[in-house]
């Protein structure tokens, strides 16, 4: 009789550790709103949790939604033109960002991560193997590069870029009007990359020629694409 009630006891133990550690493993869900200085919202700003860029963004109302780990400490967002904005979750379940800049709205096609075989060709994925379209892919997420104070250091060390202060252009291809390439940032086409931190970016690749023309005039003095973390 003992014996039985001790095992049940065992038992019960087991079962109450078990429905706990699956309780305190089940994500959080965070909700909140971004808006700029005029309280307008913010279009497409990217979620980060401690320090890394996800895959939700705010749509056209500023509105953003995502599941985190109960061990998350960090919530913030990423704007190609205000940068980055970091608070404590502290086990909020809704965060809002009023950024103080006025935001520029920047239209785009989300793409999704890939894997370091794969090129991506404007609005759709390749294996390098199987183009012969002049295309060149960098992985900047070493060390190495997180150390530099911009990415425009980070561009001069690409072989097909030529980096004069922040004035950037793509070798080897015809300049038209501005000689300025088109940048997309995580799929996004974004007018500017002043205020993207080295450490946050994953890799970086240079389309000229054919392989730009998918972004049409936009793309006539080459592209660049930076993939975040």
């Amino acid at each position: 009789m003992k014996t039985r009630l001790f095992l049940l006891l065992i038992l019960s133990f087991i079962v109450f550790f078990d429905v706990s550690a699956q309780k305190s493993n089940k994500k959080i869900t965070i909700t909140g709103r971004v808006t700029d200085l005029y309280s307008s919202p913010v279009y497409g700003a990217l979620i980060m949790i401690d320090g890394k860029t996800t895959s939700a963004k705010t749509n056209d109302k500023g509105f953003y939604k995502i599941k985190v780990k109960p061990s998350a400490s960090q919530i913030g967002v990423f704007t190609t033109t205000l940068g980055v904005k970091e608070v404590p979750i502290n086990g909020g379940s809704v965060v809002n960002f009023n950024l103080d800049q006025v935001n520029t709205v920047f239209q785009g096609k989300e793409t999704s991560s890939v894997s370091d075989e794969v090129v991506n060709e404007g609005y759709s994925f390749a294996k390098k193997g199987s183009i012969t379209k002049p295309v060149s892919k960098t992985d900047v997420s070493g060390k190495e590069y997180s150390s530099f104070s911009s990415i425009y250091d980070v561009l001069r060390t690409l072989p097909d870029v030529n980096v004069s202060g922040s004035s950037v252009t793509v070798r080897g291809v015809g300049t038209t009007g501005n000689s300025s390439p088109l940048f997309v940032v995580n799929g996004v086409t974004v007018s500017s990359i002043n205020t993207i931190n080295p450490s946050m970016v994953k890799s970086i690749e240079v389309l000229k020629g054919s392989a730009a023309s998918i972004y049409g005039v936009q793309g006539a003095n080459g592209v660049i694409l930076i993939q975040l973390k």
